[in-house]
């Protein structure tokens, strides 16, 4: 056997796959090798002492180096790792809190370490604890259907206490409810909803953190009154109105229209401080505040004509006091042409 003959024949191929077999030693190498790869790491800290509130932590954040020995893959693979801390005893309103490797919660199924953290602590502001209770305003889309009327939303309560740190309690003065979405209705409708709280107020809670809110839905009634006609305005001169009554139409829920009595409502016609001749003025009904924003008044006619009395008296009668007003209802109803005296 002619040994050279080995090494001389097809000596090209043969080279070539020792060069191929040291490519694929070198790469099967770099790939075993160990590298450090850093990794952002979310922090969650918790504070058990209830006298205190947790405010913020610098950083929210740290990196994790992870050892690892496939270049490039870390990140993907093992999403974002996280520490959890509790703080079981608060010892002053600015603390610094000490984070080890060890703490670090990943994809253990990933054949890395964790060596390394930056920064390896992290300051954590803290603040005393308060509550306050506040009023609770409901909101609703709700629509009356016609002959329907939305008489307001009831909440139960009305009031929740909110709690957290002492700045941000100090800044709630009232808070709002969820939506509730009914769109147009012919009855009453309740649900439960939930306390929402404007980013300036993320870092309190609300207990109960639901309320049950109720839209009123009432009948709407009609109710008409005949009313006298008193001025105003003007300087204390006896003055005739044509007509001396009118009509007032009131519309709204029908729980509060059958409450409403004659007394309840004046008629008012606003004068200058003198008249020379006659003129037209507009009327106005006052009501008390918590009527009038849920009714609808008409007035029939909604002007009436002032003019000054004349000064003859008739015989056997005297003359009206500038200062004589109207004591009753009863007394101001009169025919066209009646003297009043201005308010």
């Amino acid at each position: 056997m002619d040994i050279s003959r080995i090494f001389t024949e097809n000596w090209i191929y043969k080279i070539a796959a020792i060069v191929l077999s040291v490519l694929l030693w070198l790469t099967l190498s770099a790939d075993t090798e160990l590298a450090d790869q850093g990794v952002r790491t979310q922090l969650h800290v918790t504070v058990s002492d209830s006298a205190w509130s947790l405010v913020e932590v610098r950083p929210p954040e740290v990196v994790t180096t992870f050892r690892v020995r496939t270049r490039g893959v870390l990140s993907p693979l093992i999403g974002q790792p996280e520490i959890r801390k509790v703080v079981n005893q608060v010892t002053d309103s600015t603390m610094e809190l000490p984070l080890s490797p060890s703490e670090v919660f990943y994809d253990a199924a990933l054949d890395v370490d964790p060596i390394l953290l930056d920064p390896s602590s992290v300051t954590i502001l803290l603040e005393r604890r308060a509550r306050k209770r506040v009023p609770v305003r409901g909101r609703t889309d709700a629509i009356a259907e016609p002959g329907a009327f939305v008489v307001g939303m009831q909440l139960t309560p009305d009031s929740v206490w909110l709690q957290g740190p002492a700045s941000f309690v100090e800044l709630a003065t009232e808070v709002d409810t969820e939506l509730l979405e009914v769109g147009t209705v012919s009855q009453s409708v309740t649900r439960q909803l939930a306390i929402e709280l404007p980013p300036a107020l993320a870092e309190l809670t609300a207990m109960p953190a639901n309320v049950l809110g109720t839209v009123e839905i009432d009948s709407l009634r009609t109710r008409r009154f005949q009313r006298s006609v008193t001025v105003t305005g003007g300087s204390a001169q006896t003055v005739t109105l044509d007509p001396p009554s009118v009509t007032v139409s009131l519309t709204g829920p029908a729980g509060l229209i059958d409450g409403i009595g004659a007394a309840d409502m004046e008629v008012l016609a606003d004068i200058p401080q003198s008249i020379d001749g006659p003129a037209s003025y507009p009327l106005r009904v006052e009501l008390p505040p918590e009527i009038a924003a849920s009714v609808t008044v008409d007035i029939v006619p909604e002007r009436v004509t002032v003019e000054p009395a004349s000064r003859e008296s008739s015989p056997g009668q005297p003359e009206s006091s500038p200062s004589q007003r109207e004591s009753s209802p009863s007394q101001r109803e009169s025919s066209p042409g009646q003297s009043a005296t201005a308010r």
